[in-house]
């Protein structure tokens, strides 16, 4: 950010050129349909002009206000976390056991990156950057995210085949892995590039191949390694040039 002349808070470089509506939403002050109703409704104005049109671009240097409150770009903010099982990846505060109880400490705004089910453990990654999160999660972009099977049984060589070579998970709905690895005995190593509900669940139901556990281990280029469970460290600065090298992205 910068400062103007008279001390209020002014976008930075990284905001030129950015729609209004993204700048206020990114800002954590409210969800994008909020910002849209708020800009709409009169609350904000850009270097004291009234804005209505939440498609208005940004320029560096503009002071942008919303009801009266200057409105600036936070830094941006990534973090790993090692879910244990048992969290819901939700931040709804009603339900029995949300995952932000283990978000103590992070900046406003930060949310998780795509979602684990309630019974699956690992790597979850958090954000304050919406278009990461949102490059991150889209199928487009094609992500790796690798995980960690852990079997009941040694899996039959057929029931692999079957999972390798791809296979309908849901009516119209095609799961095909990147690839598959034995790592022990009874253990798999599934790599996709699709974020789909209980994804890797439903592929080793459909494939014959029980689980009895599973653990998200990688996400694009970042690894959980020695993690503890349910702690979160922030990336390095080199981590998040990394990921968003991968989706194109510059920040």
């Amino acid at each position: 950010m910068t400062r103007s002349s008279k001390g209020i808070k002014s976008a930075s470089a990284a905001a030129d050129g950015m729609r209004l509506n993204r700048f206020i939403a990114r800002s954590g002050i409210a969800s994008r349909r909020n910002c849209d109703t708020g800009i709409k409704n009169g609350m904000v104005t850009i270097n004291g002009r009234l804005v209505t049109n939440p498609a208005e671009k940004i320029s560096t240097g503009d002071i942008v206000q919303w009801d009266g409150a200057a409105v600036t770009l936070p830094d941006i903010f990534v973090a790993v976390m090692n879910k244990p099982s048992g969290y819901e990846t939700t931040m709804n505060e009603n339900a029995s056991r949300p995952i932000s109880q283990l978000s103590v400490g992070m900046p406003r705004g930060a949310t998780p990156v795509g979602r684990l089910d309630i019974r699956t453990g690992g790597l979850i990654l958090w954000s304050n950057d919406g278009e990461l999160v949102y490059r991150l999660t889209h199928p487009k972009w094609r992500v790796e995210r690798e995980y960690s099977l852990i079997l009941a049984k040694p899996p039959e060589k057929q029931a692999v085949e079957k999972m390798r070579k791809g296979l309908f998970i849901a009516p119209g709905e095609f799961s095909k892995p990147k690839s598959i690895e034995k790592t022990g005995t009874k253990s798999l190593s599934v790599v996709l590039t699709t974020g789909r509900n209980r994804e890797v669940r439903r592929l080793s139901k459909f494939s014959g191949i029980p689980l009895i556990g599973l653990e998200r281990i990688r996400f694009g280029p970042i690894k959980l390694e020695d993690l503890q469970r349910g702690k979160w460290r922030i990336l390095t600065s080199e981590e998040i040039t990394s990921l968003c090298r991968m989706v194109r992205l510059d920040r």
